[in-house]
């Protein structure tokens, strides 16, 4: 090395210069796949040992990391920077259709489906597509004939948690969804609709 300013290791692959000859070691893995660090509940390999480190995590239930504002834990400090953002009044990632602010790019992008109508998740079974990974997993329910949802008061399930959740007021006779023009309440949004259109035109 030049008067100790150039880094002392090359690598023959990408050419990167690197100072330290641990770096030097645990960057060659990038290029020989060699994954050293396994964990012993799962049996996940790792290339370096600080990602080990921080994989273990998933199979405890500490969760070391405290946002400040509201006192929720986290088990990594990425997943708190991302939750911090939501005390945050900032929000630089704008809509260029509507004007709409999001806090986070992936909240932005998710939005941009409403405007291009893109549908990038397919089921593998039938190939209907939809905007969100949550709902092709939702629809694959249909196939797999999971209900996950179950009622307390009754053997029924339910794929949906919605449905879930429209039966779950029939039980409690809850009237939550009242007629402005006549004070009459219903059970369930539809039936408020029915009435609406039938009573009040």
């Amino acid at each position: 090395a030049d008067g100790g300013e150039v880094p002392g290791y090359r690598c023959d692959e990408c050419q990167k210069d690197i100072k330290h000859l641990s770096n030097f070691q645990e960057h060659q893995r990038i290029h020989t796949g060699e994954r050293p660090f396994q964990c012993q509940v799962c049996r996940k390999r790792f290339t370096r040992c600080a990602d080990l480190i921080k994989h273990r995590l998933v199979h405890s239930n500490r969760r070391p990391h405290r946002c400040r504002a509201c006192g929720k834990r986290f088990k990594l400090p990425g997943d708190l920077a991302k939750h911090s953002k939501v005390h945050s009044a900032e929000a630089p990632f704008a809509c260029e259709t509507c004007g709409k602010r999001f806090k986070r790019t992936s909240c932005l992008i998710k939005h941009l489906r409403i405007h291009t109508e893109e549908k990038p998740f397919p089921c593998p079974h039938c190939g209907k597509r939809f905007k969100w990974e949550a709902s092709v997993k939702e629809h694959q329910r249909i196939h797999s004939g999971e209900k996950p949802f179950g009622c307390d008061a009754c053997p029924k399930r339910f794929t949906h948690f919605s449905t879930f959740l429209q039966h779950k007021r029939m039980h409690q006779n809850r009237r939550q969804f009242r007629c402005q023009d006549c004070a009459q309440a219903f059970n369930h949004k539809s039936n408020l609709l029915k009435h609406q259109r039938k009573v009040h035109g």
